[in-house]
Parts: structure tokens; sequence; C-alpha cells
């Protein structure tokens, strides 16, 4: 079987996975649709080569039973490099960080000592868990708002989350907002979500990963807009 008969066949093969996964209609073309999507818009140039080619190879009459043009075999495996993309796509429990990797306090924490912890560590948000459960968030603006309201220069060795349980609701803040996904969402989709948001100017801190994306489940991982955009391969 010659190179343009496979490339056809290949890019057949790359429509029927488009169309199902994507949920396209027949008369939508899949390679304007990939070009668009977030994760393919690096292969903006090869897909649009490749939907050129191949309708030129379906379209065209051969001259002696034979194409005028053959594609090379770099084209045909960078149809299966796409089949290969979209059929094994990661998910958020791929990209998140798990639980075991997680820095969390409880209510009954050291608010001074996890203030610490966040400095040396870099972390931005921490969670606060009861049962394994999200019940709070703390991070720079719950500690500016406290120390706001409280006209404090300083905060006190023996303050306890339990003590400024108010700051660490996960509803009604200003600057962010706090999100609950399931296990088995997809990065893609994820990332569609902060981007949309962030649209709408609305800022998500964090996305908390749970089986099925509810607060009252244990927390699996965590996930946000930075670790999306640090890895070029979601």
């Amino acid at each position: 079987m010659d190179n343009a008969t496979v490339f056809i066949e290949k890019y057949k093969k790359l429509e029927a996975v488009v169309r199902s996964v994507y949920n396209l209609k027949e008369e939508e073309s899949i390679a304007y649709y990939l070009k668009n999507r977030n994760e393919f818009k690096k292969y903006f140039d090869e897909i649009a080569y490749c939907q050129r080619l191949r309708n030129f190879l379906q379209h065209e009459i051969k001259i002696g039973g034979k194409f005028s043009v053959v594609p090379s075999d770099e084209m045909i495996s960078f149809i299966d490099l796409l089949i290969d993309k979209i059929k094994d796509r990661p998910k958020c429990m791929d990209a998140c960080v798990k639980f075991k990797d997680i820095y969390w306090c409880s209510y009954s924490s050291n608010v001074k000592l996890a203030i610490k912890a966040m400095r040396e560590r870099g972390f931005t948000h921490v969670p606060i868990l009861e049962g394994g459960r999200v019940a709070g968030v703390f991070d720079e603006n719950s500690l500016f708002n406290y120390v706001a309201d409280n006209e404090l220069v300083d905060v006190d060795d023996k303050l306890r989350f339990k003590d400024i349980k108010q700051y660490l609701s996960l509803e009604d803040r200003e600057l962010e907002s706090f999100i609950f996904i399931k296990s088995s969402l997809y990065v893609e989709e994820i990332e569609n979500i902060f981007q949309k948001n962030f649209t709408d100017k609305k800022r998500i801190g964090v996305a908390f990963v749970t089986n099925n994306g509810r607060p009252d489940e244990p927390l699996l991982g965590l996930i946000t807009p930075w670790d999306i955009l640090a890895n070029n391969d979601y």
C-alpha cells in the first residue's frame, strides 16, 4: 500500500476519532476544530497542511492510476501523533498535585508556622481540611483581611486557624474563587474552565479534585492555572 493510500486511511481514522471524542457533526471540519483548540494550536500549520493534502488526494484525478502527490512518512506519523494525543488525553489526576504532596492544615494548626512554611516552600494556598475534606482555604488575602480588620502589625504565636475561621471561607472571596472538579475530568476541560473564567474577569485560585467533584468528598489533589501553564505536555 503506497503512502497516499495509507495517509487517506489514517486521515479517515483521525476524522472518526475526533467526531467521536468531541461530538462533531459530519458537516463540521475536524481540521478547523483541532486548529482552534488550545492543546493543538502549536500544530496549526501542520494540521492545515494535512487538510489541504487530504482534500487534494481525495478530489483530484489520478494519473495512470497513481496519485500525483505522495505524502511523506513524517506526515503519516503526524496523523498518528494526533490520534494518540486525542485518544490518550491526560486527566486532571495526571496533572494535579496529589494529596500526599499537598501541604494542608486543620483548624487546630498554628497560623504562624503555616505562614513560615508557605514562604519557605513557595505555596500560595493552604487547604484547611476536616476529615480529609476541604473546609476552607488560607492564602495571603485571608491573612491581609484578618490583619486589616483587627488593626494588627504581627500575628500572635498562638493563633490557630479556628480563630480566623471567617477568613477561610470557600465562598464570597473578592479576588478569586475555588471550585471542585471530578477526578475523571480531562486536563483540556479544566484548561477551558480556567480560560473562560479569565475571559470573564474571574480568577480561579485552586481547583480541588475529588472523586465526583463534590466538596463533601475527600480531597484527592489540587490543580491551579499555573500547573497547566507550567507543563507544555498538557
